[in-house]
């Protein structure tokens, strides 16, 4: 009611907060916020898409290569045996895109998460795909991989 902003707005709002603290700089898309960070070897996409249905803010990260379709199944293994050792969020692949991608899932249904919050998950994000996304790169063969255009 009165006092403490809520909603998607103000989830909105603080997650740009974040990102302009961090200095990191993002787009925003229909009302997805894009941004980019170079890892340790390879480069990292993030999209953050507040979702006022479900009370949720989604951060999804997605690495920069495509995923043959005869490597799926080389990779569903290790992606299970990564998820085992995260504790929040979880790697992933889409039926509909060659990728994978990691999700970060953060409720606001009862307080918007606060700037230092969006920056930790933010953090947590882009650093569990740089750790992991080069082991991932290594399962799939070499003159099968296709590198996402943007960074080719």
């Amino acid at each position: 009611m009165f006092g403490k902003p809520s909603g998607k707005e103000a989830v909105v709002r603080n997650v740009y907060r974040a990102l302009e603290e961090s200095q990191l700089k993002y787009e925003t898309k229909d009302e997805a916020i894009m941004l980019s960070a170079m890892g340790d070897d390879l480069p990292i996409g993030m999209m953050i898409l507040p979702d006022q249905e479900n009370a949720t803010l989604n951060i999804y990260c997605y690495l920069m290569f495509d995923i043959p379709s005869d490597a799926r199944s080389k990779l569903i293994p290790e992606l299970n045996s990564i998820n085992n050792t995260i504790n929040n969020g979880a790697f992933f692949m889409d039926d509909t895109e060659p990728k994978i991608y990691f999700k970060i899932v953060q409720s606001f249904i009862d307080d918007v998460p606060s700037v230092k919050t969006i920056k930790h998950l933010v953090t947590i994000a882009f650093k569990t795909v740089d750790v992991n996304d080069g082991k991932l790169k290594d399962l799939i063969p070499k003159n099968a991989l296709r590198k996402d255009v943007m960074y080719s």
